[in-house]
């Protein structure tokens, strides 16, 4: 009796299993064995379709081609697909649009490196956070209309697979953090070499629910320069929970942008190999530690020194924003007795007797800008009392640093200050963020946060 019902069912499932292909048929995750290639010609460049902050019907009867280089198998994306053209020689930099649908699982037949040609009649295109998106049309509650979701059924219809799958090497670029951070590349496959998580970052999880964002965790990835994008991590990735990577090396992903903050989204844990050694800081500060923050809360850490050279009141102050914390200074507000403000926030003594190609690095914002207020000095003789009479005692080099654009309200993040030498000192070396301001009329307000001294 069980071999009379056992053997039906084996042969159902055994045609069942061999009846799939990769035409638009389902999204079931089911062998497949054949492939039947679509008839589709490709009559225009993705390069040639355009696109506007105005939503358009397209009305001629063309048919790009794409391959995909997203995936929602991961959970980092969620009913979008990004789509490039394949770079070549003559044509390296790769056209790119994300397609928005009503379905999940879309990895099961439309995989990265997968060809599609795309039926562009009807169809909608807009340009959304700089980039190109192609789709069904969606109208909000106030009458806005702007590309949405394509239904479960034009998805089937308007996205062709082909039975061309090429290598993700063939369409992945392998760019610096600076070069990635353009809209042409938003919703390319890229790969980033010689990079790190921030040290704030190896101390969560990819998704840390005590900094959500919309439903994700930004962390930063940084390069050896100081240069650093958002690398984004959704509350639903099947890697949420587990503890960033705390080594060196290649991220692969899909640059998005949100506003104007590009974001780089890794689209399965396996985009991530950071498997070198880690490059670490010989100093390190990131302000965490500081129990009090806000107004009159003063940077009091151990060995820092923080000298208000007329003596006033007027220090840097511990802050917080977003669960960051950072040194803040504005003169704003300031009584008429402290109108000459000068202020130093000094590092403890840093040594560099043995290492070799030293630099320093640092993240700084401004906001409420109305001119140039801070510099940074070295000493090699200052004796870390934190006296007026000491500061005044030592010898002062300015360094050359970059600062954050002038701004009249604060930007979302920290601008990296680039790698600023100090090769050329040994022994003890102290730190110093100078703000001079008050009766120039400069009244900006200077963030300052991870300040780290690095050795080659």
């Amino acid at each position: 009796m069980k071999t009379t019902f056992l053997k039906p069912i084996l042969a159902l499932a055994f045609v069942a299993s061999f009846s799939s292909s990769c035409i638009n048929d389902d999204e079931y995750d089911t062998p497949q064995v054949d492939c039947i290639e679509t008839t589709l010609q490709k009559t225009k460049e993705v390069s040639e379709i355009s696109a506007s902050s105005t939503v358009t019907q397209y009305l001629q009867d063309d048919v790009i081609e794409a391959y995909v280089v997203s995936s929602d198998k991961g959970g980092n994306f969620f009913k979008t697909i990004s789509f490039q053209t394949l770079p070549t020689q003559t044509q390296p930099q790769p056209s790119a649009f994300s397609v928005p649908v009503d379905v999940t699982s879309t990895f099961i037949s439309f995989e990265p490196g997968r060809k599609v040609l795309i039926k562009m009649k009807d169809l909608y295109t807009d340009l959304s956070n700089g980039g190109k998106r192609i789709g069904g049309i969606f109208v909000s509650s106030s009458n806005t209309p702007s590309v949405g979701r394509l239904s479960p059924a034009l998805y089937r219809t308007a996205l062709n697979k082909s039975c061309t799958i090429v290598p993700e090497d063939q369409l992945k670029r392998t760019l610096t953090i600076p070069q990635l951070l353009n809209d042409a590349n938003i919703n390319t496959l890229v790969e980033l070499e010689g990079v790190q998580f921030s040290n704030q970052a190896i101390t969560s999880t990819y998704y840390n629910s005590a900094n959500d964002l919309g439903g994700a965790t930004n962390h930063l990835l940084t390069d050896s320069e100081g240069n650093s994008v958002i690398f984004r991590t959704s509350s639903f990735a099947n890697f949420a929970a587990k503890p960033v990577a705390q080594g060196r090396g290649k991220v692969r992903g899909i640059l998005t942008k949100f506003g104007t903050d590009y974001q780089f989204l890794a689209r399965t844990e396996d985009d991530i190999q950071l498997t070198g050694p880690r490059l670490v800081p010989i100093f390190s500060e990131n302000f965490e530690s500081i129990s009090s923050t806000g107004n009159g809360q003063n940077v009091a850490l151990p060995g820092w020194s923080n000298v208000s050279m007329n003596g006033g009141n007027e220090k840097w102050e511990a802050r917080i924003f977003s669960n960051n914390k950072y040194a803040q200074f504005s003169p704003f507000g300031i009584t008429p007795a402290e109108n000459n403000v000068d202020t130093r926030l000094i590092t403890p003594a840093i040594n560099l007797d043995n290492t070799t190609g030293e630099f320093l690095r640092f993240g700084s914002k401004i906001g409420f800008a109305n001119g140039e207020a801070v510099t940074v000095w070295i000493s090699t003789d200052y004796n870390g009392a934190g006296t007026v009479a000491a500061v005044n005692a030592a010898t002062w080099v300015q360094l050359n640093a970059t600062f954050a654009a002038q701004t009249a309200s604060f930007p979302t993040n920290f601008t990296s200050s680039g790698n600023v030498d100090l090769s050329s000192y040994s022994g003890n070396v102290y730190i110093s963020f100078r703000y001079v301001g008050g009766t120039n009329n400069i009244t900006s307000t200077y963030q300052i946060d991870n300040i780290e001294v690095y050795a080659q």
